[in-house]
């Protein structure tokens, strides 16, 4: 329940700095068009989808995991990074990295 709460804490704060940034370049009520309304909307909507897929990502998988070749469960060894395009976006992964010491192979859960 601790880790949904951080979940929320650190998307909330996201959006807020998000509608900020827009609030602060809006341009005057008086010279503001639709279109511009409209693609400011679409732009803060995509920046929350990524923020969403970014931070479940992030929290997925971060336990034991099976090694593919004998069946034993095998602890986080550590975490790297990747780059993968989204239907969302493009997010920034954080995998985390196994390594059995009885078969001394490394790998990535799937996923």
């Amino acid at each position: 329940m601790r880790e949904r709460e951080e979940i929320k804490a650190r998307l909330l704060k996201g959006y807020e700095e998000l509608v900020e940034r827009m609030l602060a370049e809006k341009p005057a009520d008086e010279e503001i068009l639709l279109e511009e309304i409209e693609g400011m909307a679409v732009e803060v909507g995509e920046r929350v989808k990524q923020q969403v897929a970014q931070a479940l990502s992030e929290e997925a998988k971060r336990g034991e995991a099976l090694c593919p070749v004998c069946g034993e469960r095998v602890p986080v060894k550590g975490y790297r990074h990747k780059q993968v395009v989204t239907v969302a976006g493009e997010i920034r992964l954080r995998r985390a990295y196994h390594y059995c010491e009885r078969c001394q192979k490394g790998f990535f859960p799937p996923g």
